[in-house]
């Protein structure tokens, strides 16, 4: 007996034909007609409620960059903190904010080890119980120093829990649900932002208390408890405990959680099957190793893609904003901190609404549209806001500074259209899965460079140049604009294990040769099996059966 894809061609109940053209345009119709047929919403079927409510608890990693973000830029606005640690400015400055990303760099590589050592889970827990203690941490600080090494440990905390939170969402999500719940995953910085913004917003009316500063450095804690309880009902990426053998817990998640608990259903069958042949098809001609990530031309271009996603995230004009909002609204006449603070909450509000909304938006209109609407919008707006500051510099007229906080405004519409959503999910799902985990490190390495750089020469560069400072992001973002428009690939209406052809078509290359992708059938030694059971996939299926996924051409 054979266990092959043409198999999974049995009858299977056809799903109403509006949910089946929005699941087609989500993951393709192959996989799309495999889903199971439903007349209800997500929302009423039990199994997909209770799995999009536990991948919640993995959407809020980014609420502790957000929150931690928006903070120190409501800090440097208040009187207490600028007076308990001598108002800190320029290099000093650059280094309290950039010592953070320093902290995410340090974390990055080993962060994507351990995810592929132990599992995605674990390592977000752990990333989860770092970032409890550095907040604790900085919110006793009694001097600078220890205000510093607390935010190097948020670093340390947000990378592990960053670098495998957006692999296990697009791992674990429902196939039609993927790409919104990937999207959505970054969007979750504005919600950290949002608490952080109103919170100091509140204790910024605690005049002459340095529990001003205090209790917003403390409530750092507050998400990553919620998710470390969550999490525990979370379970673990099926893709993972596939490639560690454990064949018969993936085949429980994905029944349980995408079948409605049918064991015997053809998506169970058909995601078993294709995520196990390509598995053992990617082992068969690659190293496991770094190198795997630039081993070939399609390799290469992925990692370039991924990387220049991190540079845009950080580079294109942001980091003045997100982390020097205050010195922006000085530098055009906004000087008191009940203004700024709450020019800072109604932006972090406006910004959760922009990127969730372009999030459900991803299936629709498709990845590349989205970044090229983004990279063009941003650099108009930086235009004009360079333009602006010039004038108010020359005028002082208050009509002006209006000007640019409507241009800030707008300017973050455009980033929350696609940087804020997809800087992290499309780099997911352009990595094969040998690469995704460490793919993601590098990915997390080299935003954390990007940032921490940014956030050290920001404050330096302002107080020299001024304005004229805006025009080195002008710059920037026409490269950017222009790198997206030549090399972005679209990956709407594809499953994870698919947009490989996006990149490789259907040939793997080995050496000089290439080999074709085919069908893939799975036997044991006696010439049968089923899919999930025996696949010599993993350390425990060694010499126990034959993955047959390619052959030479």
């Amino acid at each position: 007996m054979e266990y092959s894809k043409a198999s999974l061609d049995r009858q299977v109940d056809e799903p109403t034909s509006s949910t089946s053209s929005t699941a087609a345009k989500a993951v393709g119709a192959e996989l799309a007609s495999m889903l199971p047929r439903h007349d209800k919403p997500w929302f009423r079927q039990r199994n997909l409620l209770q799995l999009n409510f536990l991948l919640l608890f993995v959407i809020l990693t980014p609420t502790s960059l957000g929150f931690d973000a928006s903070m120190m830029n409501a800090l440097m606005s208040l009187e207490t903190w600028n007076n308990y640690f001598g108002t800190p400015r320029g290099a000093l400055l650059g280094f309290m904010n950039a010592v953070m990303p320093l902290g995410t760099i340090i974390g990055s590589l080993p962060a994507g080890w351990t995810s592929d050592k132990i599992g995605r889970k674990k390592t977000i827990m752990l990333g989860l119980v770092v970032l409890i203690m550095a907040g604790i941490l900085q919110g006793c600080s009694r001097n600078i120093a220890a205000f510093i090494v607390a935010r190097f440990f948020v670093g340390i905390g947000i990378e592990f829990t960053a670098a495998p939170s957006p692999v296990l969402i697009s791992e674990l999500a429902y196939p039609a649900h993927r790409g919104k719940m990937t999207s959505l995953f970054q969007c979750f910085f504005y919600l950290g932002a949002i608490a952080s913004s109103w919170i100091t917003f509140g204790t910024s009316s605690m005049k002459g208390s340095e529990w001003s500063w205090r209790i917003p450095s403390i409530l750092q804690v507050f998400f990553p408890i919620v998710q470390i309880v969550g999490l525990y009902f979370v379970p673990e990426s099926p893709r993972w405990l596939i490639a560690k053998g454990r064949l018969s817990e993936a085949r429980a998640t994905f029944a349980k959680y995408h079948a409605a608990g049918d064991d015997s259903h053809p998506l169970v069958d058909y995601e078993m099957s294709e995520i196990t042949s390509h598995i053992e098809t990617e082992r068969a001609v690659a190293g496991m190793g770094w190198l795997s990530l630039v081993r070939t031309k399609a390799d290469r271009k992925r990692m370039a893609i991924c990387v220049f996603s991190a540079f845009i995230s950080n580079w294109s004009g942001n980091g003045i904003i997100t982390y020097y909002l205050s010195l922006v609204l000085e530098s055009v006449g906004i000087t008191d901190s009940f203004t700024k603070t709450l020019i800072n909450g109604v932006l972090q509000i406006f910004n959760f609404f922009a990127a969730t909304g372009a999030a459900l938006l991803v299936d629709r209109v498709g990845r590349r549209p989205l970044w090229i609407a983004s990279c063009a919008g941003m650099l108009i707006t930086y235009i004009i806001l360079t333009v602006l500051s010039a004038e108010f510099v020359k005028t002082s007229h208050s009509g002006v500074g209006i000007g640019v906080i409507v241009t800030l405004f707008l300017y973050f519409f455009h980033y929350d259209i696609a940087v804020t959503p997809l800087t992290f999910a499309y780099p997911t799902e352009i990595f094969p899965f040998h690469a995704r985990q460490k793919g993601m490190a590098v990915v997390m390495l080299v935003n954390g460079v990007c940032g921490m750089t940014n956030t050290f020469v920001n404050p330096i560069a302002l107080g020299e140049m001024g304005w004229r400072y805006y025009i080195v992001y002008i710059a920037l973002l026409a490269i950017m604009l222009t790198f997206v428009v030549l090399f972005f690939a679209e990956t709407k209406g594809h499953s994870l294990e698919e947009i490989a052809d996006i990149f490789e078509g259907p040939f793997l290359v080995i050496g000089r040769s290439k080999r074709r992708l085919t069908g893939v059938s799975v036997h044991d030694e006696e010439g049968s099996a089923r899919c999930g059971q025996s696949t010599g996939v993993g350390p425990e299926a060694k010499g126990s059966s034959t993955a047959v996924a390619i052959h030479k051409e």
